[in-house]
């Protein structure tokens, strides 16, 4: 897919990158995003209790996917982006950002459906139930 355009763009630093790359994430960094939505905190008992906030998760999800970015005169920076990049951004900015990396999620989880569905057979797909394959 083609560098995202951004109309307003991205201000790190003195430069205002127009253009960035993602891409879909890693274990690892679909890892990390969640681990860094989550807080602890006490609950009702005392007991401590982890609390994820969705829209934290998804703004670290989205921070990790942008692995390039580019001005308009050329100046390129290596991603990821910080979460207070992201904060700076305009909203339309957001939203396309946003879009982008759904469009980005949805066709790489659409070609790892069809390799499920196209390569070896999945344990069970024969009738055994247990997955051998006896």
């Amino acid at each position: 897919m083609d560098a995202l355009v951004l109309k307003d763009g991205i201000r790190i630093g003195e430069t205002v990158y127009t253009r960035l790359s993602i891409s879909p994430l890693t274990a690892g960094e679909a890892i990390d995003a969640t681990i860094a939505g989550e807080k602890v905190k006490l609950g009702i008992n005392g007991q401590p209790v982890i609390v994820e906030s969705p829209t934290l998760i998804s703004a670290e999800r989205l921070r990790r996917q942008v692995k390039h970015l580019e001005s308009e005169t050329g100046e390129t920076l290596q991603g990821p982006i910080q979460l207070g990049d992201i904060r700076k951004m305009s909203e339309g900015d957001y939203r396309v950002l946003l879009d982008h990396a759904s469009t980005i999620d949805g066709l790489y989880l659409a070609r790892e459906d069809g390799k499920k569905t196209g390569g070896r057979e999945e344990a069970g797909a024969d009738g055994d139930t247990d997955g051998s394959g006896a």
